[in-house]
This record gives structure tokens, sequence and C-alpha cells, in this order.
């Protein structure tokens, strides 16, 4: 029982933050670069310490990125391809999920006649 609740709460979980970066992918499609820039949030890591974090520059990536900027998005942080990519394939996989594609499968034989 704790195992199909814990598997319940994770696919909520999963849900939700899906749900969440939904706005995160379409807001280089839908706002001006200047307005997501001055939104973004003032990376504490280099605030506090002076140096780039490991998501420093990601904002401006994903810009590029939906721009079709590849290159540049990768010369501003290397990271953000492979993490653009894996946001939409959750993206894809939640629609899938919701779509019903999750479902358990039937196996071969139900729904034939048993043969004795």
């Amino acid at each position: 029982m704790f195992a199909e609740q814990l598997r319940r709460a994770l696919l909520i979980a999963w849900l939700i933050v899906s749900a969440a970066i939904v706005p995160l992918l379409a807001a280089p499609f839908v706002l001006p670069p200047g307005t997501i820039q001055s939104l973004a949030p003032r990376c504490a890591w280099k605030t506090r310490y002076g140096r780039e974090c490991v998501l420093c520059g990601m904002t401006t990536s994903f810009i590029l990125i939906s721009e079709g900027r590849l290159n540049e998005a990768a010369s501003r942080n290397r990271g953000s391809i492979p993490l653009y990519a894996a946001l939409i394939w959750n993206e894809c996989m939640a629609l899938w999920y919701l779509g019903g594609g999750m479902q358990p499968r039937l196996h071969r034989t139900e729904g034939f006649p048993c043969r004795s």
C-alpha cells in the first residue's frame, strides 16, 4: 500500500513540475527577450561569490535556442541544449501520459478465447 501511495505522490509531483515547465519553454516564443531577462532572477552564486554557476547563461541560451541559434546558445552555456531537449522530452512524456499512453497494456492473450 505504501509503495502505491508513493508512486501516486511521485506521479502527481511530476505532473505539477511538468505543468510549471510549460511557461518556461513557451516564454521565449511569446515574450520579448528583454522582458524575459528582466523577469529572470539574478544569479545568487554570481552575486555572492563573483563567479558563474552551472546555470549561468541558461536564460539567454533558452532564448537563443527558441530563435534557432544553437551555436550561440551552446557558447553561452554548453549544457543548455541537452537540458532544453530533456525538458521537451519530459513535456512530451507528460502529454503522452495524460493522453492515456502509459495505461497498462493488455496481454496478447486477453480478449481471445482460451484454447484448451
